[in-house]
């Protein structure tokens, strides 16, 4: 009996200790895309073809961050995060 209590606490400590490491996601950091704003669609869709000719499609929202206003056709940088919102966008000089 003593031995079954001995190792039901060790099992029952060991998995109390590998929750947190299981549960913890390593944080992504954001993409930084540079290219040129095709279009805005609505107050929250912009389509930016990257460098590389890649279309891209980004959601903004009330946190993204703008330094300013920015219009279709010019240059930007904007910080992307892993589900495709834009964080930030800066015009390029």
């Amino acid at each position: 009996m003593k031995r079954l209590l001995t190792n039901m606490t060790t099992a029952l400590l060991s998995v109390g200790t590998l929750v947190p490491f299981c549960a913890a996601q390593p944080a992504i950091p954001p993409l930084t895309v540079r290219g040129d704003l095709l279009t805005i669609k609505g107050d929250n869709a912009y389509v930016v073809r990257d460098i590389s000719g890649v279309l891209r499609h980004l959601k903004v929202d009330k946190d993204t961050k703008k330094e300013r206003f920015i219009v279709p056709g010019e240059r930007i940088k904007v910080q992307v995060s892993s589900d495709g919102r834009a964080l930030s966008i800066k015009p390029v000089r």
